[in-house]
């Protein structure tokens, strides 16, 4: 008897022993985004459908396919697998973050800016989990019942310094709780931001200013965080020229209006607008422009005072200007993981992040460790992290 073989039919239902885990569909959409990338975009460089990456966005790419997802979008493979314990950073939206400006920047751009605030998130929860950050004791004021003059004079009694100039800002910031990381280039229209997450304060530093402007634009972000951080309806935006606010603190913060009176005469010199500039570590532009605000320039002196700056290379840099800022954080977390042999390699398989990114992240810091490629171990204890001390110089250094 002979025995006829059959074909056997494939069934049309994968196997259970068969299923791909996924990666996740919102990780890939804010790669997507953070390397402003459009789908269309994004499927050319894959060689697949557009179809295809709106299914990869709502219901999660197979597993197979991460290497070449990371490769297109600059982030590592482990990016598109989420730990339940790491932050939803798809959360963050654009509508929660202050730009300086919407009208010079584009949707694409900004959407970039938003992805690098994300990466910045899972950095820092990395950080948190191996050092101990200050803690936010930001004063939060809802800029109604308080001008932002007030504002200012009151974020300078808490700190400490009355009216006389400020040292690092930087450093202030980090001191006080406040996460400062640097964004990496997505173009000149998107100038610094800052958002709140989870409670805890942001700002993003434009590294391409002078370090006198990113001085003056951590002051302005910090006055978005002090008076705006309750959240604002968009007709109390409309209503209140929030921008404007944080601008006039800034000038407040960084040049209080008596000590600014005592340091720049009536009719200020050119010489008098320079010393002053050094004075206060602050773009010489800035002190004309606070100069003829509180009346110690005339409009026509104003005028004169800005040709001449600008004959002198002031309008787009500062000559013999004062020395950049340095962020305390990465500088430490730079020392200490030289001394345990922790790589950079090993901080973006962990959070999922490329090496390029983390540098342009921590300020150009975290491309100096690249010995060792030892995984960091925590007990759960949360005094075994090493506490960071900042220390703040009460004096400003040019």
């Amino acid at each position: 008897m002979s025995v006829v073989k059959t074909a056997r039919l494939e069934s049309p239902f994968q196997h259970a022993d068969e299923v791909q885990p996924t990666l996740s569909p919102d990780r890939i959409r804010c790669a997507r985004e953070t390397a402003g990338l459009s789908k269309v975009q994004l499927a050319e460089s894959l060689g697949v459908t557009t179809r295809t990456i709106a299914n990869y966005e709502e219901d999660g790419a197979p597993s197979s396919k991460g290497y070449a997802l990371a490769e297109v979008l600059g982030v590592r493979p482990s990016f598109f697998s989420v730990l339940p314990d790491e932050p939803p950073i798809e959360d963050l939206s654009s509508e929660q973050v202050w730009f300086r400006s919407l009208r010079k920047s584009t949707v694409k751009q900004r959407k970039s800016a938003v992805g690098h605030g994300r990466n910045a998130l899972l950095f820092f929860r990395w950080i948190t989990d191996h050092f101990k950050l200050p803690e936010d004791d930001l004063p939060i004021e809802d800029g109604i019942s308080a001008t932002p003059v007030e504002c200012a004079m009151v974020l300078r009694g808490d700190w400490g310094f009355g009216e006389n100039p400020l040292p690092s800002l930087l450093s202030l910031a980090e001191s006080h709780g406040i996460r400062v990381f640097s964004m990496p280039d997505v173009g000149r229209e998107v100038d610094a931001f800052s958002f709140v997450f989870d409670n805890v304060p942001y700002i993003a530093v434009d590294m391409s200013k002078t370090p006198e402007r990113r001085r003056f634009d951590i002051a302005h972000e910090i006055g978005h965080l002090v008076m705006h951080a309750t959240s604002l309806t968009e007709s109390e935006r409309r209503l209140r020229d929030v921008e404007k606010e944080a601008h006039e603190f800034a000038a407040n913060l960084l040049m209080p209006e008596c000590r600014f009176k005592s340091v720049v005469p009536a009719h200020a010199s050119l010489d008098q607008i320079l010393s002053a500039k050094r004075y206060f570590g602050v773009a010489a532009m800035a002190v004309a422009y606070r100069a003829h605000a509180l009346g110690r320039l005339t409009d026509w002196e104003y005028r004169s005072v800005c040709s001449a700056l600008s004959a002198r290379g002031y309008r787009s840099g500062e000559p013999k200007g004062i020395k950049p800022e340095t962020s305390q954080v990465f500088e430490f977390i730079v020392r200490s993981n030289r001394d345990k042999g922790i790589s950079t390699n090993t901080i973006a398989e962990e959070t999922g992040l490329s090496s390029k990114e983390l540098h342009g992240l921590s300020f150009g810091n975290l491309m100096a460790v690249t010995g060792g490629n030892n995984s960091v171990s925590v007990d759960g204890n949360e005094f075994a992290r090493p506490q960071l001390k900042l220390h703040v110089n009460k004096r400003m250094t040019n």
